[in-house]
């Protein structure tokens, strides 16, 4: 494939368990960047794109249409900040082709939370009527490395402000 973005776009991809704290970190990190961000959840696609029924192929499509519309927001000169639970089967070949074709920055970190600490901040979340602990055992993974990538691990004692100083001065380097 071709290249995507220029030497100036930035890529960040947070990752990890249910209820770590992605996509309230991608919210933060958005605020703090400006207005040409694109900012693409997983959830979003699954459950209201897609209308997910936690069929396989269903991640399958997720990961198409999350990661071209990353290569297309790169293109028009956006930075991209993806979040999702991105587990290794679905994810990982579609990510290593978007980050090899990246010619700006990427980075990506992914929180490592034990499945206790999981269901205790899952139940303080609107969605914990929707779906219990029961649910996030069945989906929780653990730590996934990448097998190409270097990512930054993030633990449960990091805050949400914490983690976005980080990112920040990461990407800014």
């Amino acid at each position: 494939m071709a290249c995507v973005g220029t030497e100036s776009t930035r890529l960040v991809i947070i990752r990890g368990a249910s209820a770590s704290g992605k996509t309230t970190t991608a919210l933060a990190l958005r605020e703090r960047l400006g207005s040409r961000v694109a900012l693409l959840h997983q959830d979003h696609v699954r459950r209201e794109v897609l209308r997910n029924d936690d069929r396989r192929e269903r991640h399958e499509h997720a990961s198409v249409l999350l990661v071209g519309a990353a290569r297309q927001a790169l293109d028009l000169g956006y930075d991209v900040i993806l979040d999702g639970i991105f587990n290794l089967r679905d994810y990982s070949a579609a990510f290593e082709r978007l980050q090899r074709d990246h010619r700006g920055f990427t980075r990506i970190y992914q929180f490592d939370l034990s499945l206790d600490e999981t269901i205790r901040r899952h139940a303080g979340r609107p969605l914990s009527r929707e779906f219990g602990p029961d649910k996030l055992r069945d989906w929780y993974d653990g730590w996934q490395p990448l097998p190409w990538h270097e990512e930054t691990r993030v633990g449960s004692a990091v805050t949400t402000d914490e983690l976005v100083t980080t990112i920040l001065r990461d990407i800014d380097r």
